[in-house]
């Protein structure tokens, strides 16, 4: 059954509510102060709290406001003395000002007492706060998976070939438990692969904990992923559930495990073989159902050479490899990329976007990207704060970019004929008896457009009857080259 806490300083009604709801086969705590209620929450963990308002040391509402601090989800129901008309009307005014107060804060209910129906309705209280408490986890994971996901494959984008293998090798790992380990540069999306894992696979009505070892003191992150138990430590004044219990019946996303510690591998090794963990600081072992993912930006086999990996942990985790390419290897994605971002900047801001100058675009596929998708959408986001127009232009772009800007010289007449003829163009596909594969015959339109449009990628792409983001994605290829207008 139900832990109930109860607190009152007044004995008479601490021994009616105890006698009352320990009737009904609640297990049943009592506390009469502040402090008193604190260490009990700490200690016992109830799943509701009946809460008198006046209490010696720390009040009612200051406790109320603690313990959703700790825990928003924690049913609390206040009990205040009923105003009686013989009393001021100032006394009546604060009892009617904590009851807001206390609501405010996120009291499940508000009783007064004593009263006829006192008893009735602190039970009727208690069973629907039980009821929300049961439902809040479900509540909140279904929460998070409308707002994360409506498919976490829509947050990836990508047509390359090198982002097909990684959307085939993802589905092939969606309902099995094997460990994943992601590899791939900072910003190249290895989260939003493992949130794509979990989303889509069997374990999606479970919660999903995201971790990067990169960003948590190595002195901390031990409390961090395995928890601790009072006293484990200076500075440990209660219990603290860690990651790995956090995630149970769900997956665990250790992000940049490369900068975990010797130690703490070997507990996160343990972990895996053993399926449990032990808190800082306990001594009983708690089993754990939970799937691991693990990503990293360094090389491990490197680190294992150098003894800062342990190699046991490493042959464990990439029991499933996935590898994420960095933009520069995959350049065909930055048209639809660029499109996405500066479609989400400019509808949060107001603007009117609809894409960008050939220029602009033949910048955006020549840079390398160091930072990977999370440059090219810091890129766009400044872009389209920047534009002044419909259209993002190269002065919208960051200087880094904008330094492969080589506008070309309009030559003289004189100086054109010194130069070299051009090249003849392409015979035309369909002359003699050859038959030309298809890609041939479409590097040929692309090019044929490009010549008779003096260049210009927009009018080549509506004369051919295609986006201007497929031109480009063909053009890049086919490897021809888009020279501005």
């Amino acid at each position: 059954m139900a832990k109930i806490l109860i607190v009152d300083d007044e004995r008479a009604i601490l021994t009616l509510l105890e006698y009352q709801i320990g009737k009904l086969g609640y297990d049943i705590i009592t506390a009469q102060s502040g402090e008193e209620a604190l260490e009990a929450v700490s200690q016992e963990r109830p799943d509701l709290v009946l809460l008198d308002v006046m209490l010696p040391g720390i009040d009612g509402i200051e406790v109320l406001r603690r313990l959703k601090q700790q825990d928003e989800t924690l049913p609390v129901i206040m009990m205040t003395a009923a105003y009686i008309g013989g009393r001021g009307v100032e006394d009546g005014m604060t009892s009617i000002n904590k009851a807001v107060e206390a609501l405010t804060l996120g009291a499940h209910d508000y009783i007064l007492k004593p009263s006829n129906e006192f008893i009735e309705k602190v039970k009727l209280s208690i069973q629907s706060g039980l009821r929300k408490r049961q439902a809040a986890p479900q509540v909140t994971r279904l929460r998070e998976q409308l707002l994360e996901t409506s498919s976490a494959f829509s947050h990836i984008i990508g047509e390359s070939e090198a982002m097909m293998r990684v959307f085939k090798m993802t589905e092939k790992v969606l309902d099995s438990d094997a460990t994943v380990l992601l590899t791939g540069e900072s910003g190249t999306g290895k989260e939003l692969i493992a949130r794509a894992i979990h989303y889509n696979g069997h374990r999606a009505q479970g919660p999903l904990v995201i971790v990067n070892c990169a960003a948590i003191a190595e002195t901390l992150l031990d409390s961090e992923l395995f928890g601790h138990e009072k006293g484990a430590f200076t500075g440990a004044t209660s219990r603290k559930i860690g990651k790995f219990e956090q995630a149970q019946g769900g997956t665990i996303f250790l992000d940049e495990i490369g900068d975990m510690s010797p130690d703490t591998q070997a507990k996160v090794l343990r972990t895996l073989q053993e399926k449990e963990i032990v808190r800082v600081g306990g001594a009983e072992p708690i089993k754990v159902d939970v799937r691991i993912i693990a990503a990293t930006n360094k090389d491990l086999e490197a680190q294992m050479q150098v003894g800062n990996f342990r190699e046991d942990l490493y042959y464990r985790l990439s029991v499933y490899p996935i590898h994420i390419p960095p933009l520069r290897e995959r350049k065909s994605d930055i048209p639809l990329l660029a499109a996405h971002f500066a479609h989400r900047y400019a509808e949060e801001m107001g603007k009117t976007i609809t894409g960008f100058s050939d220029e602009a675009m033949r910048l955006l596929l020549a840079y390398d990207w160091p930072g990977n998708v999370r440059e090219l959408e810091n890129a766009i986001h400044r872009a389209v704060i920047l534009a002044s127009g419909s259209e993002i232009q190269v002065e919208d772009l960051p200087p880094a970019v904008q330094e492969l800007y080589r506008p070309r010289e309009r030559s003289s007449p004189s100086r054109r004929n010194s130069e070299s003829p051009p090249e003849p163009p392409p015979p035309g596909p369909l002359e003699g008896d050859e038959i030309l594969p298809l890609d041939k015959l479409e590097a040929w339109a692309l090019r044929r457009a490009l010549e008779l449009c003096s260049g210009n990628v927009s009018e080549a792409a509506r004369k051919l009857g295609i986006g201007r983001t497929t031109f480009y994605r063909k053009a890049q290829q086919y490897g021809i080259e888009l020279k501005s207008d």
